[in-house]
């Protein structure tokens, strides 16, 4: 209920807003928008650091294009912005697109909210047939991280997505997901 309420209340103040966000001019595609929320390059920056993590925000995905009936983006009490992946509707994917510099063994985690236990994301690798199953923490409605997948990742352009293929889930929100390389000295 907290999710749903927070969700609502974001699409009321967005909506309020979107009359001034359309008013806005983009300057050479620096802000992008997802349904009714404008989420700037910035938002959508995929950070790598010095030690190989990965930083992937959640609203760097490149598809769904925009906002839908089951994929909702608003921003978030941490900064940002975050993405409700809402338990209504047909099921719909999460794509990312992510440069990876080394190729390796990565573990996957995600920083999500979940209102209640037994949930799961499903990730599929660079289009392999093979589902990942992500089971996803009962949170009480608090920020929390998954427990760590071991995905490979080849050097370059990696393609990620996700989805949630399971019947009776509840809605879940996502922050970003984390990319460590595993070591394997």
């Amino acid at each position: 209920y907290l999710q749903q309420a927070i969700a609502e209340k974001a699409q009321a103040e967005v909506g309020a807003a979107q009359q001034e966000v359309n008013k806005e001019k983009t300057n050479r595609g620096a802000t992008l928008r997802s349904g009714l929320v404008a989420i700037s390059l910035k938002d959508k920056h995929i950070a790598i650091g010095e030690d190989g993590v990965i930083t992937i925000p959640v609203v760097a995905f490149s598809n769904p294009l925009r906002n839908t009936r089951k994929i909702l983006c608003m921003p978030s009490n941490l900064g940002g912005k975050q993405l409700h992946y809402a338990r209504t509707s047909k099921n719909e994917e999460l794509e990312y697109i992510i440069d990876v510099p080394s190729a390796g063994k990565y573990t996957l985690s995600a920083r999500v909210v979940t209102p209640s236990s037994n949930q799961q994301l499903q990730l599929a690798v660079n289009e392999s047939e093979k589902l990942i199953d992500i089971a996803l923490p009962f949170t009480v409605g608090m920020w929390d991280t998954t427990q760590p997948v071991v995905i490979t990742m080849k050097k370059g352009k990696n393609v990620l997505t996700f989805s949630r293929n399971h019947e009776g889930l509840k809605g879940v929100t996502i922050k970003d997901f984390t990319l460590t390389p595993v070591n394997t000295e």
